[in-house]
């Protein structure tokens, strides 16, 4: 038997609190992904959803995402005591539009991002442009929202916060959309 590290106590406390969300019926859950990388031993836990409202005109996915670099995983299996400060995951929360968004819905989705998730948050969007099967051009805006830090074991807890934030996200968003 072994402890199991941070990583995966905090991907099972990530997972059990968006399957209870998923399981009253706020969002459902679209995509997950646990992916363990062998050339950088590395994981990482991506889990997507999107609100449960069968009449929205457009689809907006959410999802949260935690990764484990190997400086992370070993400081916690070495013993040594100089590698305790890497010891966590970093979380990135990310919301996509199936669309590329004006100037103006940006900004507006910008800020009420700052006002949930505050203003320390780094927030950055990105628009890509690919093409589809039938030869179309698809655009996508995408908003991620960084902590700029690792989110250690003791920090567990906000987990839970950070679901429910990122279903107000999702939902302010789809406000701001629908304008």
């Amino acid at each position: 038997m072994f402890d199991p590290t941070a990583f995966e106590n905090m991907k099972v406390v990530l997972e059990g609190a968006v399957y209870d969300r998923d399981f009253i019926g706020d969002i459902l859950v679209i995509a997950r992904d646990d992916i363990v990388n062998l050339s950088t031993m590395s994981r990482t836990y991506k889990i997507e959803m999107e609100l449960k409202e069968p009449f929205a005109p457009i689809s907006v996915v959410g999802g949260i995402e935690l990764h484990a670099s190997l400086e992370n995983l070993s400081s916690e299996l070495l013993e040594s005591n100089s590698n305790e400060t890497y010891a966590g995951c970093t979380v990135d929360i990310f919301i996509s539009f199936q669309e590329k968004l004006g100037v103006g819905e940006v900004e507006d989705i910008f800020i009420e991002l700052e006002k949930i998730w505050g203003k320390q948050r780094i927030i950055t969007v990105t628009t890509t442009e690919t093409i589809s099967k039938i030869d179309r051009p698809v655009n996508s805006s995408t908003f991620k929202v960084s902590f700029g830090r690792l989110v250690k074991e003791e920090q567990m807890d906000d987990l839970e916060d950070m679901v429910e934030y990122l279903i107000q996200s999702l939902k302010g968003a789809k406000g701001i959309e629908k304008n």
